[in-house]
């Protein structure tokens, strides 16, 4: 896109999102939300879009009485995810009603919603859901929900005692949320669990190398990793403890683009990278990019949700390392590799919060801006 054109694209782009935010309209929401659930991905996705351009008390009241009541579970569950990206004070209410909701979908939503946003009161209500909620995939959401208010005692006694106690994915799940709110009073816990062979290995790894300190250098110096994904996981640690991460980020692209190299090895390099990247390192994302152009099977596919988990974890950063490329191919490249990984990424909410981040940067921006026109080709290609 010529520069000419994006500036032109951004101005009309800013005239919708103005109209929508300003003045008085009367679409068809209840039409628009009804379309969440269609079985075609465009039509889904272009009523999402409709629906964040409407007025923001219009829209949240019609996708509220959605998500409690329609008739459709995964409309139900999309006109949840669409709340969150208005910010509407009746929100944390309708997330309270929903915590116990029959939906899987539903209560992942919510507790991913608390996890976002924390109050400390809710622990009673979050602890005591701990021991009903069985979900696979809710569960972690609630974990992290919990992870959130981890200044609170009982909160850090039920933490500790998951992280080491059943099956390995569940504990993967705590020990991940436990790194990622670096919670040093979890440290000894997964300690114990960066020593033990088998896949919790490199999670722990991980979360050590996020919580930080001497103690976790002097696990992680240790352990003898074996196998690639503790081997690049410890890359990883090392350059989040501050231990050459220029050295880290080299290492690891080589090894995610080495042709000879095996899909495992390759995959495990690129996992590495992204936990980097998340911490923030803009060299990381950097590399991440630089991987789009692999011919390898299946490195292109990887490296595109690698780079969106990061963006959906640390918003902030990737907008502003978007904004900064001096190449414009390069950031037409990124915002390809974006789309590409939200597609397969399955992170509803987690994106939605991406998208509101862009807009809230949008608006930020002075008018007839580069960073606002930028930012409109982003919305733009990622279909937000």
């Amino acid at each position: 896109m010529s520069r000419r054109l994006a500036l032109a694209f951004a101005l009309t782009l800013a005239a919708v999102l103005t109209a929508a935010a300003q003045q008085p309209s009367s679409p068809d929401v209840t039409g628009a939300i009804d379309r969440l659930g269609n079985f075609d991905y465009a039509t889904r996705m272009n009523a999402a879009r409709s629906i964040r351009r409407v007025p923001g008390a219009q829209a949240v009241a019609a996708l509220a009485e959605a998500a409690r009541g329609h008739r459709d579970q995964f409309v139900r569950y999309r006109a949840l995810v669409l709340v969150t990206s208005f910010d509407d004070r009746k929100t944390p209410d309708l997330m309270k009603s929903l915590m116990r909701d029959r939906n899987d979908r539903v209560r992942e939503v919510a507790y991913r919603w608390f996890a976002a946003h924390p109050e400390p009161a809710m622990s009673s209500a979050l602890l005591a859901l701990l021991q009903t909620e069985q979900a696979e995939f809710v569960r972690p959401a609630l974990i992290s929900a919990l992870a959130a208010l981890g200044s609170d005692p009982q909160v850090q006694r039920a933490l500790v005692t998951e992280a080491g106690r059943g099956l390995d994915f569940f504990r993967i799940g705590v020990i991940e949320a436990l790194g990622e709110r670096r919670a040093a009073y979890a440290l000894e816990t997964v300690a114990a669990a960066a020593k033990l062979d088998g896949p919790i290995q490199d999670d722990a790894v991980l979360a050590l190398g996020r919580i930080g300190g001497a103690r976790s250098a002097e696990v992680l110096a240790s352990i003898s990793p074996k196998g690639p994904e503790v081997v690049t996981s410890m890359h990883a640690a090392h350059c989040m403890l501050g231990k050459d991460c220029a050295g880290s980020v080299k290492t690891l692209l080589e090894s995610a683009a080495d042709p000879r190299a095996g899909s495992q090895p390759a995959r495990a390099a690129i996992a590495a990278l992204a936990a980097i990247a998340a911490k923030p390192e803009p060299a990381a994302i950097t590399a991440l990019l630089s991987l789009a152009q692999s011919s390898t099977p299946g490195i292109r596919d990887a490296a595109a949700i690698a780079l969106s988990a990061v963006a959906v974890r640390v918003h902030g950063p990737m907008l502003a390392w978007l904004d900064a490329l001096a190449d414009e191919a390069a950031r037409e490249a990124a915002y390809t590799l974006l789309r590409d990984g939200f597609e397969r990424l399955e992170e509803d909410f987690a994106e939605e919060e991406f998208f509101a981040a862009a807009r809230a940067a949008y608006w930020s921006a002075s008018e007839e801006s580069p960073t606002r026109t930028r930012i409109a080709a982003l919305i733009d290609r990622l279909e937000f």
